[in-house]
């Protein structure tokens, strides 16, 4: 599983045809973003769906 992390830290060599390096860093920045927002919200569901299944317990 890649993580927000993974992005951040991943290197690429450079080539004399490669892609435009600011638009790839732009890029690899969007994505880190809306990763660590769907990790964020991940989390949160998790405990939500621990909480409610420890409720159901106790009815």
């Amino acid at each position: 599983m890649i993580t927000a992390e993974d992005i951040v830290e991943k290197q690429f060599s450079a080539t004399f045809r490669g892609y435009n390096q600011e638009e790839v860093d732009e890029f690899l920045d969007d994505i880190t973003e809306t990763l660590k927002t769907l990790e964020k919200e991940n989390q949160s569901l998790k405990r939500q769906v621990k909480r409610l299944k420890d409720d159901q317990w106790n009815l």
